[in-house]
């Protein structure tokens, strides 16, 4: 046999095993079926600050107005020392410094200028002026999921249910009519029992990240790169922490403040409180809420709430009882004054006796009551 043919040999019984060897069984394919939903993470949420955008606030601030506000309001200790570091002329954040100026300057907004131009008249004493309300939390059929849906079927069983989303909607449309009679360009940042963010309950293994956050990092995308109103009228009811049923009621108002420990740490929280801090509208915020606390409380008759003065995550401000300052999403990521209204105490007897009699006249009291102190406020300031 040639060499040529003896090569050939084993190269035929090599094909005739592969046909015929016995072939392994591919598993079947699924059928298919509803695509697994997508699970969004909270670091998906958060956006990395661009610390270049500062620049903007060069010059702007004195040291002696930095330490104040950073000091009274932003935090309660010296836990800033951490990460911020004070010297005569400038403050060094990281590897970003920002240079003081000799004596203050007028200050940019955070993203857009919110400091309001108003041409008022006698009878529309708020022309020029574009608020934002932004009804607090969803209601409806999220109410549940949010925590925010109070039953009493042993103390009113004909009671409908208190949702809190779904009380802040109406005192919302009511609250619009009232200021745009006054003049005011109002946007409502949702107009439905409805929510804004693109991802649901579903897209989360902690639910609460939706409602709770991804929700008003939503609203805050609205209001910063669309709305971008002169300010933002957050409008929430209370309840009282002390128990499921209680005889108080009470009122206060929260400004952005006394970040943590644990919130300075995280880059983005730091970023966002020295956009507040530098835009200054905590200048337009204290004696907007001052004056709109005044008002309320008079219209209202409720007390002011009281935090516990070993909180730390709270303190007073201006020495108002009823001005508390306190890092909420909300007061943080919108890039203007905001003023959180956090009236009543839906567990409150009292609160829910009126509510069974007449849902809509406390409704119309808050909404009244806000609205008469945004117009004395600016009537004032003028």
């Amino acid at each position: 046999m040639s060499f040529p043919r003896l090569l050939l040999l084993p190269a035929l019984l090599l094909t005739i095993v592969v046909i015929f060897w016995p072939k392994k069984t591919s598993p079947p394919t699924p059928p298919a079926g509803p695509t697994a939903p997508l699970i969004i993470e909270l670091a998906d949420l958060i956006e990395r600050p661009h610390w270049n955008e500062l620049d903007r606030f060069q010059h702007t601030i004195s040291r002696e107005t930095f330490l104040h506000r950073l000091t009274t309001i932003y935090t309660k200790t010296d836990v800033w020392k951490k990460w911020i570091t004070v010297t005569n002329d400038h403050a060094l954040i990281g590897d970003y410094q920002l240079h003081f100026a000799s004596s203050d300057q007028p200050a940019p907004g955070a993203i857009w200028d919110w400091k309001e131009r108003l041409s008022p008249t006698p009878d529309l004493p708020l022309k020029g002026l574009h608020l934002a309300i932004d009804p607090g939390h969803i209601g409806g059929a999220y109410a549940k999921l949010e925590e925010r849906h109070h039953e009493y079927p042993n103390l009113h069983p004909e009671m409908k249910p208190i949702q809190e989303g779904t009380m802040t909607l109406e005192t919302a449309f009511l609250l619009k009519e009232l200021l745009e009679e006054k003049g005011a360009q109002v946007t409502l940042v949702r107009e439905k029992c409805e929510p804004l963010s693109p991802y649901l309950e579903e897209n989360f293994h902690n639910p609460r990240l939706f409602y709770r956050t991804s929700e008003i990092r939503a609203r805050a995308k609205l209001i910063n790169e669309e709305i971008q109103p002169h300010l933002v009228i957050c409008l929430h009811y209370n309840a009282n922490s002390s128990g499921p049923l209680s005889s108080e009621q009470h009122f206060h108002i929260l400004l952005n403040g006394t970040y943590s420990e644990s919130e300075l740490a995280n880059e983005d929280e730091r970023f966002a409180m020295l956009q507040r801090l530098l835009s200054g509208v905590i200048d337009e915020e204290i004696p907007l809420a001052a004056h709109l606390s005044a008002i309320f409380s008079k219209k209202t008759q409720l007390p002011a709430y009281q935090y516990s003065r070993l909180s730390t995550v709270s303190q007073n401000v201006a020495l108002n009882p009823f001005l508390w300052a306190r890092n909420l999403l909300a007061n943080r990521l919108y890039m203007c004054p905001v003023i959180f209204m956090e009236p009543y105490a839906m567990n409150s007897t009292k609160f829910i006796s009126r509510y069974k009699k007449n849902p809509r006249a406390i409704y119309q009291e808050y909404a009244h009551a806000v609205a008469e102190g945004i117009v004395s406020y600016y009537a004032t300031a003028q």
